[in-house]
């Protein structure tokens, strides 16, 4: 059998897949980013889950998709610990989420855009994937993403600047003591799944006028400072969105590009369902 995993931050999907290419179980454990999270903590992610351990013994080959992929150590260090725990597998690929966005997304040449629990972008020419601006992750860029407008959110909030009325319901759906984030901040181990958890309330209220104007600006900064590094290729080229983020602000994402006369092909909220019908082309 063959696992697929697709990895933000946050989630993880994962896909079982038979010899025929069929669909066996799809399972979701939290996000494995080798970035944020050390070797133990995504052991004990993968070895807590009853569903992968119930198909351990079948696996053979692993193609897992993640954030936090691009560097080779990162790639080595989970290859080498996925060998370990799904010992009779044969073949494991590690490979960046780009891929799997790219894969999950058109099989036809275009820029995608992930927008999730972080953000990063690229070129697929109609075989390879091209990256022109490297990702330095949520402390630095991440423009647009979840963890971005939780950052914004929380900026608002403790520098008293959110509206009476706004503040009053943020503070009514989160425990937003001074201990509880900082511990989210600087304590917990994933401080980008922390922050993209307060984007959940950026979306149930984006059109409080407020909120409104964090989207526009976080989307502004998005297109200048990321997507527009492949304006060449957007000349001839659709943009396409994967993630939850994207999924949720499709309407505000759609009038930031029409300002820019870039034509939005598609947004697909988790593309490993569509990988496996792009599963032939892929490069075990």
């Amino acid at each position: 059998m063959i696992l697929i995993a697709d990895s933000g931050s946050t989630k993880c999907d994962w896909i079982i897949i038979n010899s025929n290419k069929k669909k066996v179980a799809k399972i979701a454990t939290i996000g494995i980013n080798p970035r944020l999270l050390s070797l133990k903590e995504i052991n004990n992610i993968i070895t807590s889950s009853k569903e992968l351990e119930s198909y351990k013994s079948k696996i053979e080959t692993i193609l897992f998709y993640g954030a936090g992929c691009a560097s080779e150590d990162s790639r080595n260090n989970l290859k080498q610990l996925l060998f370990k725990y799904f010992d009779i597998a044969t073949k494991i690929t590690v490979e960046e989420d780009l891929k799997a966005a790219v894969y999950g997304t058109t099989k036809e040449p275009g820029v995608i855009c992930i927008l999730g629990t972080g953000s990063n972008c690229c070129y697929f020419d109609g075989k390879n994937v091209i990256v022109k601006q490297v990702s330095l992750g949520y402390s630095i860029m991440d423009e647009g993403s979840g963890n971005y407008l939780g950052k914004k959110l929380l900026n608002a909030y403790f520098y008293n600047k959110m509206p009476l009325d706004l503040k009053t319901k943020f503070e009514e759906e989160y425990n937003l003591t001074l201990d509880v984030i900082l511990n989210g901040l600087y304590e917990k181990e994933n401080p980008s799944a922390f922050l993209a958890s307060f984007a959940k309330f950026v979306i149930e209220n984006q059109s409080n006028e407020f909120i409104d104007a964090i989207i526009d600006k976080s989307l502004n900064e998005l297109f200048d400072n990321l997507i527009m590094c492949y304006e060449e290729e957007l000349f001839t080229k659709p943009l396409h969105f994967v993630g939850s983020i994207a999924y949720y602000l499709q309407t505000k994402i759609i009038k930031e590009a029409e300002k820019r006369n870039i034509r939005v092909s598609s947004f697909i909220s988790k593309p490993i369902d569509n990988i496996i019908m792009n599963i032939n082309k892929i490069d075990f």
